[in-house]
């Protein structure tokens, strides 16, 4: 922890500037009550003044290596009267006896300097504990502030870690269930098994290429999660269509990585594994206020049962957007007219972590 003062110039200046004021309002009082002369009237200021200022920079070590909590109150108390003692003595020896030296001959003032002793040694001991009693404000404002930066640093490390979870969870998920669809195909299709093995291949090594990467422009996203459509269209063939309807600006937003992917795969589990008529995926992306919205819908057969999910997709991903926007962005999804469909809000303006 470093000097609370002399750690940064704007401190100094401010520290300096008091002390100046001291002195000025010092020095007015021996003239004006003692009508000594200008020369020992703005001597006996300065040098009083600055100098016990100097020294009272001295009062932050005790502070810094003598905190209350790790003593006892009475060996922390005699620690400081001690310390402010020897700074108190330092200052009285060397204020009064240049003091003497330059203007002791003067009978009048060699008297005042003498007598002044006991209260310059009590206006000094007020000033030292002053000092003090500020220092451990300081330093406990410190302490706060480190404790709040740590507790920060932690947030965004369980953050970082629960981002990290998710994705574990989802990309395994996809994985296991292209693998699938590769071995039932090699028997009964070995030409599109093949062409499946080279696209799967592909969008992993894409997919590793940028997994460090906490958000990717719209477009690098979409143009993964076609490479998904497209493997999956291998497998469904004229059962599944795709339609992507991008407007404006929506293709340069940063957005997480791999967002996009557990909806696609909920739409094609959820509509295409069981429907018997072609089914159209479709993403479209505007523009809305201060958010970019992004949709993510499938047609469906309402009359047709569909296979009961765990709903872990959609959970992971409102808790990606939730802990990449700090909240600010949202997930909803509803069922209307044979069409479900996914919205996610995403803030246009947001700060990183």
């Amino acid at each position: 922890m470093s000097h609370p003062i002399t750690g940064n110039r704007r401190s100094v200046a401010i520290y300096s500037i008091v002390w100046l004021i001291v002195s000025v309002l010092y020095g007015s009082m021996l003239w004006y009550f003692m009508r000594f002369p200008v020369a020992v009237v703005t001597s006996e200021a300065l040098l009083s003044t600055l100098l016990f200022g100097f020294l009272g920079l001295l009062a932050w070590y005790p502070t810094r290596y003598i905190p209350f909590q790790k003593h006892s109150p009475f060996y922390s108390l005699f620690a400081h009267i001690v310390a402010g003692l020897l700074v108190l003595a330092i200052w009285m020896l060397l204020d009064v006896g240049l003091l003497e030296a330059f203007f002791g001959t003067q009978e009048e003032y060699g008297v005042f300097l003498n007598k002044s002793i006991v209260w310059r040694g009590i206006f000094g001991g007020m000033v030292y504990f002053l000092l003090v009693l500020i220092y451990y404000l300081v330093a406990n404002n410190q302490k706060l502030l480190e404790r709040a930066q740590q507790e920060e640093r932690l947030k965004n490390l369980v953050r970082d870690t629960e981002l990290n979870l998710l994705k574990s969870q989802i990309n395994p998920h996809f994985l296991f269930n292209s693998l699938n669809s590769i071995a039932s195909l090699t028997m009964s299709n070995p030409d599109e098994a093949r062409d499946m093995i080279v696209r799967l291949s592909d969008f992993l090594r894409y997919s590793l290429k940028h997994r460090e990467n906490e958000y990717v422009p719209l477009k690098e996203e979409l143009r993964r999660m076609k490479d998904y459509l497209a493997i999956e269209k291998v497998r469904f063939g004229e059962k599944l269509q795709y339609v992507f309807n991008i407007q404006g600006d929506c293709e340069e937003f940063p957005v997480p990585t791999m967002i996009f992917q557990p909806l696609f795969e909920n739409a094609i589990r959820h509509s295409v594994y069981e429907s018997v008529e072609p089914v159209t995926v479709r993403f479209d992306c505007m523009r809305e206020n201060e958010y970019m919205k992004t949709i993510v819908s499938n047609d469906y057969d309402p009359a047709v049962p569909t296979k009961k999910g765990t709903g872990l997709g959609l959970q992971n991903v409102r808790q990606r957007i939730e802990l990449s926007y700090h909240e600010r962005g949202s997930v909803r999804w509803n069922s209307d007219g044979g069409v479900f469909a996914v919205t996610i809000l995403f803030p246009r303006i947001f700060v990183k972590r």
